[in-house]
C-alpha cells in the first residue's frame, strides 16, 4: 500500500503542513475549523488558451494528445448518481499531465461562484451562476464572456437573514443543463420589496442567455416552510422532466428550518409537490452534490442533524425518496438508513449530511451488489444496501453500520469536522473498484498523515456482503473539495481535487495517490469541484473561472 507519496514542489509544508504521525487515535483532540477564508494568492492575469501554463507536473514528459471532443456536463460532477467520474474523459491520464497548463482565467464577475461550472459542449460554453443572481456564458476556449451577466433580481443580503455566513444570497447551488432543448435551469434567492423573499426557478437559453418565456417560476412555500431560514445550496437534479430542489438551513443552525424537497415539473411548473424530512426542526439536505438518483426514479438524501432529542426522527440519515407515482417518502425501514449513534451525531453537530450519497454501479461477486456509499462529518464511511436501506443500524458508531463500515478520517467516533466532500468512483479493472474520499482527519492505517484523499478498494467479507480497504491515502490537505476522476477503466486514470483551502488544484495517480500534477487556482469557495470536459479541467473561484488543459 502507498502510504505517503513524495510531496510536489508546488505544495508547501506551509500550506499542507500539520503532518500527525499517529491515524485515528481516540484520545486526539480534532483540530478547530473556523469557517474557511481564502488564503492563497490569486493567479496572475492569464491571457488566450496557450499563454500561460502554471502546472508543475513530476511525471515523464508526453506529447500533447489531439484534442478530445468536448461533452456535456449538465450536473454537479457530470452524472446525477454522484460518481464523479468523467467516462468520456479517457485521454486525461496521468501520461498526458506534463502537458496540462493553465490555459486561462476568467475576468471577475459579479458576485461569488458557489456553484460548480457546467460545460455546453455543442456551443463551446461554459455556464456560470453567482451569489449576484447573475448568470453568464463563457467561451470553454478562451474564457471570453460570450453572454452575461444576465440578472435575475436582487439577491437576499445576509442583514435581511438570522444566520448565515454567505452574503448576499442569491443564485448558491449548481444548476441543471437541459441538452434537448438547450435550456439552463438554476434557482435564485430575489428580494421582493424591503423585507420579502422568494425562490425562484429560472430557465435559460443556454446559447443567448434570455430567460424562458414563462419563466421565472415561484416555488411555492409549502405550509411549515419558513422560507428566511430555509436556505438552497444543494445542487439541482432533472429526473424525468421533473426539477428536483432540496433545501436544508444557514451556517448557525437559526430558527425553524426542515429538509425539504420540492418538485417542479417542467410541462405544469405550477403543479408542485413537497416532501419534508419529518424531523421535529432541521434535518437538512445541504450538501453542495445534493441528491444522487439511482434506477426506478428514486432520489437518495443525506440529511443533518434533527431535533437532538434521542428519538429517531430521520435526521443524520439516507433517506429514499420515490418519484413515482408521486413524491414519497415511506418511512418504512427499506427507505432509510441511521447510523446507531445518531443522537450522538445530533448533539455534536455531526452532519451526515454534509456530503450527497453515491449510487454505486452493480459489484460483481457479492451478495449485496446494488450499493450506496456515504460519509460526512462523523467521518466514517458507510456502505449501505440500496435495495432495503436498513432501518436504524445495529453497529457501536463507527463499524458494524449498514453493509459495512469503518473510520476514514479520526477521531472516530468523536470527529465531528471529517468530511464535506462527496466521494468519487472509478473501476479500476483489475486492481478492482474504488472509492475516492476526501476530508479531514486522521487518516485510517496504515497511512499516517491528516485530510486529504483516501481510496478505497471495495471487495467482500467472508459472508458474502461487501466491504472496502484502504488502497492508499494522499499527502495531508487542509480542506479538499469533492473529487473527480478522469481516465479509462482500468486504465492510469487521474483524481481531481482541490485543496480549497491553499487554493491548489491537484492530479494523483489513481492507481497509488503519487501527487504528481498541480497548479494554484486563486482563491475558491469552500465546497468545489472541477469540471471536466474534452481534456479541460474548469475550476470556479471566488468570481472568476480558471481552465487547465493540454498547452500546445
Amino acid at each position: 500500500m502507498s502510504v505517503k507519496p513524495s510531496r510536489i514542489a508546488l505544495i508547501t509544508l506551509a500550506t499542507l503542513g500539520l503532518l500527525v504521525a499517529g491515524c485515528g487515535r481516540p484520545s486526539a483532540t480534532p483540530r478547530a475549523r473556523p469557517t474557511p477564508t481564502p488564503t492563497a494568492t490569486p493567479l496572475p492575469s492569464i491571457g488566450p488558451a496557450g499563454a500561460a501554463a502554471t502546472g508543475t507536473a513530476t511525471a515523464s514528459s508526453a506529447s500533447a494528445a489531439a484534442s478530445p471532443t468536448p461533452t456535456n456536463v449538465v450536473t454537479y460532477r457530470g452524472d446525477y448518481a454522484r460518481t464523479g467520474w468523467y467516462q468520456n474523459d479517457p485521454g486525461l491520464t496521468v501520461s498526458v499531465l506534463p502537458t496540462i497548463g493553465a490555459l486561462w482565467q476568467s475576468s471577475a464577475l459579479n458576485g461569488n461562484i458557489y456553484a460548480q461550472p457546467l460545460v455546453d459542449a455543442a456551443r463551446q460554453l461554459v455556464l456560470v451562476v453567482t451569489t449576484a443572481d447573475d448568470a453568464y456564458a463563457l467561451s470553454a476556449t478562451t474564457g471570453q464572456r460570450v453572454w452575461g451577466p444576465v440578472n435575475v433580481g436582487t439577491p437576499v443580503p445576509r442583514s435581511m437573514l438570522a444566520c448565515g455566513n454567505v452574503n448576499p444570497v442569491g443564485m448558491l447551488s449548481t444548476p441543471v443543463l437541459d441538452p434537448s432543448t438547450d435550456t439552463l435551469y438554476a434557482v435564485a434567492l430575489t428580494r421582493q420589496g424591503t423585507s420579502g423573499m422568494r425562490y425562484e426557478l429560472v430557465a435559460f437559453n443556454a446559447a443567448t442567455g434570455t430567460v424562458r418565456p414563462g419563466y421565472p417560476v415561484a416555488i411555492a412555500d409549502p405550509a411549515g416552510f419558513n422560507i428566511g431560514y430555509q436556505q438552497q445550496r444543494a445542487a439541482l437534479t432533472l429526473l424525468n422532466g421533473t426539477i428536483y430542489v432540496a433545501f436544508g438551513g444557514y451556517y448557525g443552525d437559526c430558527g425553524p428550518y426542515h429538509g425539504w424537497v420540492i418538485a417542479v415539473p417542467l410541462a405544469h411548473p405550477t403543479a408542485q409537490q413537497s416532501v419534508m424530512v419529518p424531523t421535529a426542526r432541521e434535518g437538512a439536505i445541504w450538501a453542495a452534490a445534493g441528491m444522487a438518483t439511482g434506477p426506478g426514479g428514486n432520489l437518495y438524501a443525506a440529511t443533518g442533524n434533527g431535533s437532538s432529542s434521542g428519538t429517531l426522527d430521520y435526521g443524520d440519515s439516507v433517506l429514499r425518496l420515490r418519484t413515482r407515482p408521486a413524491l414519497t417518502f415511506t418511512r418504512h425501514a427499506q427507505d432509510f438508513f441511521t447510523p446507531s449513534n445518531f443522537a450522538a451525531l445530533n448533539d455534536n453537530d455531526a452532519d451526515l449530511g454534509s456530503d450527497a450519497p453515491v449510487v454505486l454501479p452493480p459489484q460483481s461477486g457479492t451478495t449485496t451488489p446494488n450499493l450506496i456509499f456515504a460519509t460526512g462529518k462523523p467521518g466514517v464511511g458507510y456502505l449501505i444496501n440500496r435495495d432495503n436501506l436498513g432501518g436504524l443500524s445495529g453497529g457501536n458508531g463507527v463499524t458494524g453500520e449498514g453493509v459495512f463500515s469503518a473510520c476514514l478520517f479520526g477521531p472516530c467516533p468523536q470527529q465531528h469536522e471529517g468530511s464535506f466532500a462527496t466521494a468519487a468512483y472509478w473501476p479500476g479493472g483489475a486492481a478492482g473498484n474504488f472509492i475516492f474520499a476526501a476530508g479531514d482527519g486522521y487518516q485510517p492505517a496504515p497511512c499516517q498523515g491528516r485530510g486529504g484523499v483516501i481510496a478505497l478498494r471495495l471487495g467482500t467479507q467472508p459472508s458474502g456482503a461487501s466491504d472496502f480497504t484502504v488502497a492508499w491515502c494522499s499527502e495531508d490537505m487542509l480542506d479538499p473539495g469533492s473529487p473527480a476522476v478522469t481516465g479509462p477503466a482500468g486504465g492510469h486514470a487521474v483524481v481531481w481535487v482541490v485543496d480549497t483551502r491553499s487554493g491548489v488544484l491537484i492530479g494523483l495517480d489513481a492507481r497509488t495517490g503519487e501527487a504528481i500534477w498541480s497548479a494554484p487556482t486563486g482563491p475558491t469557495e469552500r465546497f468545489v469541484a472541477p469540471a471536466i470536459s474534452g481534456s479541460h479541467i474548469y475550476v470556479g473561484g471566488m468570481d472568476r473561472v480558471t481552465c487547465f488543459g493540454p498547452v500546445t
